[in-house]
């Protein structure tokens, strides 16, 4: 009898743990829970909700693209999960998928940013919109959060607002995981964009809003138009509470060497779980996905399952910061946190020519900096990686899921008529 593989989630971990079980495992059948019936590429949405012209370039609305094959897919909102039953309840008719084993790889929750779970692709489109209305109309925006999400929209908006009051409201230090001159190279660059940086004491709200309100900061009162949360409020695991799988306060799965849960070794955690990582990103998420999918095809066959090993352990920190996209931002590639080939050939992101062979077909711009690293023989920042972030926001998506920013063949949001829920 086939063995039955679930996995909740919608986005590159799924796809990809997917695409893993079915080469390595024989006779397997894979379902995919996704709350969506669309695909939106989150590297993007910082632009497009300042922009939401933009929007359906990051949008992937036909099924027949995206979709893995040979990949059953269920849409719907997981209410629950009943590890002893070992079933996948859904919310609303009462639906429950069997598994033998069960990949949790949903992704976090950042307000915007991410589509609200269960949406149709035209209220998320209504939501972008409303959110881009509401930032024109707005004489101050506020967005929350010093992290790397906060400093793109803070600066997606200064770039498309020149007038406007950008503030960016944070609970402690801008990158506060990072080092004290990388912090103060950020922050003098706020400045000259003229985004405030205001301070708080007490929690940010985490729900949006796009009307006008008051915040109460370490300044005083805050007077805004429109208030945008940008920063994670953890990870979409609400459905496992009370199945003793997760921490208490983090909700993220509490896992083995294996990527296994302790408490329930059917189940597997793609990005949400205990798992020691310095960040969640996609150098540490490839690794998750790979081992995670491999260990659950060993489970089911009865093989000894493989510790999992921290992709790119040399890469403490995101190698890419960023504040705003395109020609008018300001970003900086740190090289310490890329592969030594990188950090050996580019001189760390110094060189140009004759020191880096990738440089070699660029000569012409004579140091203008049209390499996405910078100016040759400058530090790798300035316009130029934010410029090559402004193309690759968007760009990038091709890389993993296929039909994004095309027009469906089908009517929009609709499903194929034999992957349409019961």
């Amino acid at each position: 009898m086939a063995k039955k593989v679930v996995i909740i989630g919608g986005g590159l971990s799924s796809k990809h743990a997917a695409e893993i079980i079915l080469k390595k495992g024989k006779d397997f059948e894979v379902t995919i829970v996704q709350a969506n019936r669309f695909v939106e590429w989150p590297l993007a949405m910082t632009v497009a909700l300042v922009k939401p012209e933009l929007h359906d370039k990051a949008l992937g609305t036909n099924c027949d693209k995206f979709q893995v094959p040979k990949v059953t897919y269920t849409y719907g909102v997981v209410e629950g999960v009943d590890t002893k039953a070992k079933q996948v309840k859904l919310a609303g008719g009462g639906e429950t998928i069997p598994y033998d084993a069960l990949v949790v790889a949903t992704g976090f929750t950042v307000p915007l940013v991410y589509p609200g779970l269960g949406v149709s692709v035209e209220d998320r489109k209504a939501e972008v919109r409303r959110v881009g209305d509401a930032i024109k109309q707005a004489r101050c925006v506020v967005v929350a959060g010093g992290g790397l999400v906060g400093l793109e929209l803070a600066g997606d908006i200064r770039i498309e607002y020149p007038d406007k009051r950008v503030v960016l409201l944070t609970r402690g230090k801008v990158l506060g995981q990072w080092p004290e001159s990388r912090r103060n190279k950020v922050e003098a660059q706020l400045k000259k964009m003229r985004i405030e940086v205001v301070g708080t004491s007490t929690d940010c709200p985490l729900e949006p809003n796009l009307q006008a309100g008051n915040l109460k900061t370490g300044d005083g009162d805050l007077a805004y138009d429109v208030y945008l949360p940008a920063f994670s409020l953890g990870p979409n695991t609400k459905f496992l509470e009370g199945e003793g799988v997760t921490e208490s306060g983090t909700r993220r799965v509490d896992v083995n060497e294996f990527l296994q849960s302790k408490a329930c070794p059917e189940l597997f955690a793609v990005g949400v779980s205990n798992a020691p990582a310095p960040f969640i990103g996609m150098p540490k998420l490839e690794a998750q996905w790979t081992d995670a999918s491999a260990n659950v095809v060993a489970m089911l066959s009865g093989k000894p399952l493989k510790k999992h090993k921290e992709g790119n352990a040399f890469m403490k920190l995101p190698p890419l910061v960023i504040i705003g996209h395109g020609p008018k931002g300001y970003g900086w590639i740190d090289f310490n946190n890329l592969p030594p080939p990188c950090k050996v050939c580019c001189c760390c992101g110094y060189a140009g020519f004759p020191c880096c062979p990738p440089c070699w077909p660029c000569c012409a711009c004579g140091g203008c900096g049209a390499c996405p690293c910078g100016c040759c023989c400058m530090p790798p920042e300035g316009s130029g990686p934010a410029k090559f972030a402004g193309k690759m926001a968007f760009m990038s998506a091709g890389f993993h899921l296929k039909g994004v920013g095309e027009a469906p063949s089908n009517k929009v949001g609709e499903a194929p008529k034999q992957q349409e829920m019961m």
